[in-house]
């Protein structure tokens, strides 16, 4: 017999905005239980690239 493994949703979207030629920002909503998005985002990373921005969300996964 095999097992179901537990799952958690991800609480949180994130949105990449490219705020001027060196300025990259990442913006996270939260997720509510019913699968509505918070109306507010707070800024979690920034960087001068869309690489290192890249780099940084995969690192999250």
């Amino acid at each position: 017999m095999m097992t179901l493994q537990k799952f958690q949703q991800k609480r949180y979207v994130d949105e990449v905005v490219e705020m001027d030629k060196d300025s990259w920002w990442v913006y996270r909503r939260s997720v509510d239980f019913n699968g509505t998005t918070s109306p507010s985002a707070r800024i979690v990373f920034f960087a001068k690239s869309k690489d290192a921005v890249e780099s940084w969300l995969s690192a999250q996964q």
